[in-house]
């Protein structure tokens, strides 16, 4: 297969491509405690520091605070240590591996420091609870890839920014011309304004949930098929420009995964459950992005025709009362308010329009094939290089 060390070096810059493109399941051994919360211990340090001010109380001396902060710094300080012994190194050293202990003390001494100092159960319940809810949004954030999965999804909004709009203007004219007409209908600007505070959220939810919940039903459908390929020239072609490109010498049956002759048909790749929900997550964000961008271009639209076509005294008529300008005006003799009515009723119906946009984009051939094109193969190209580096990683411990 060549040099052992070139090929290591080939593997390793594969696994980047992966993490690069949110999908860091797909790296062999993946492991939570190494890659995940490893990574993310400067900010866990750093919320730790700043959560040790929860001990203090500002009713008390100033030189008792200082005590307090000094003694929570040294619980601090003797829980590293502590660990680090448990671990056999070196008593301050930088953790290699952040695992269970390592988390206890992240959840108890911050939480317990309030509680010991001056019995301050809330506080206490409430630093453990917040900390328990920001280790699984980092968890999930950095072991599903959030931040390079956004930066994969924004290149290719970018790339495709020219047919989204011109998607808006050759493929929705009938979907515009229904929310418009809704737009101008007293009935919903009566039920928009009457959606205060969490109601509006609630129903922007229900859509975005079933919107969700279609994507995800058809996920394992498209996954099958993406994982299938049809010949190893297919997988060459797909992984060509890719890291692995330097792995397909040697991977032996032409497809790098060993289940296959290289010439026919080979089954799709084995997924375990994480990798199902990494690759379920990237499809799932890339159509997401695309609706969410459709939804802000339609609800925009509407806020600018609202404060053209819509006056004051009209929106009011339509409400059954006096309406809540944010922004009064003047403009060619006639008045123009943009009122928070407006913007219940411009949210309300783009959340109808991102919702009958995903449905089009599931079921209508042509949008799959002009808007899904791109994020499909990249996706497909991700499987390829997955069952090379598989195949590499197969020979290198063999």
């Amino acid at each position: 297969m060549g040099d052992g060390v070139e090929d290591a070096a080939a593997v390793e810059e594969v696994e980047r491509w992966f993490l690069s493109r949110g999908l860091p399941h797909f790296i062999e051994d993946y492991s939570a405690s190494r890659d995940v919360f490893t990574r993310a211990l400067p900010a866990l340090i750093l919320v730790l520091l700043l959560e040790m001010l929860g001990a203090l109380n500002f009713a008390w001396p100033w030189w008792l605070n200082l005590v307090v902060g000094l003694g929570g710094f040294a619980a601090l300080v003797t829980a590293w240590a502590l660990v680090n012994r448990l671990r056999r190194r070196p008593a301050f050293a930088r953790p290699d591996r952040v695992g269970a202990p390592e988390i206890g003390v992240f959840l108890v001494v911050p939480s317990a420091l309030p509680l010991i100092a001056g019995g301050q159960l809330l506080t206490a319940v409430n630093t453990l609870a917040a900390n328990l809810l920001l280790l699984g949004v980092i968890y999930l954030a950095t072991s599903y890839g959030v931040v390079p999965m956004t930066r994969w999804a924004g290149t290719r909004l970018r790339a495709q920014l020219g047919a989204l709009l011109g998607l808006m203007v050759r493929a929705l004219p009938l979907l515009l011309l229904f929310v418009v007409f809704l737009f101008l209908t007293p009935e919903l600007w009566q039920v928009a304004a009457s959606m205060d505070g969490p109601f509006l959220a609630i129903a922007v939810g229900l859509f975005v949930g079933l919107g969700v919940l279609f994507v995800v039903g058809r996920i394992p459908q498209e996954v099958g098929q993406l994982a299938r390929f049809d010949d190893g020239g297919e997988v060459a072609a797909l992984v060509a420009g890719t890291p692995a490109e330097r792995l397909r010498t040697g991977t032996g049956d032409g497809t790098g995964d060993g289940t296959g002759d290289g010439t026919g048909p080979t089954p799709p790749a084995t997924l375990g459950r994480r990798q199902w929900g990494n690759v379920g997550l990237v499809l799932l964000f890339s159509q997401g992005v695309q609706v969410a961008f459709v939804s802000l271009m339609i609800g925009a639209f509407l806020v600018v025709f609202g404060l053209i076509a819509v006056a004051p005294d009209t929106a009011a008529s339509w409400v059954g009362g006096d309406v809540d300008p944010l922004v009064a005006g003047v403009l060619w003799g006639r008045g123009v308010a943009l009122t928070v009515e407006l913007l219940q009723v411009a949210t309300l119906l783009a959340a109808v329009a991102g919702f009958s946009f995903t449905l089009s984009l599931l079921t209508d051939r042509a949008y799959r094939q002009e808007f899904l094109h791109d994020v499909v193969r990249e996706v497909r190209q991700a499987f390829a290089v997955r069952a090379v580096y598989l195949g590499a990683r197969r020979q290198e411990g063999g």
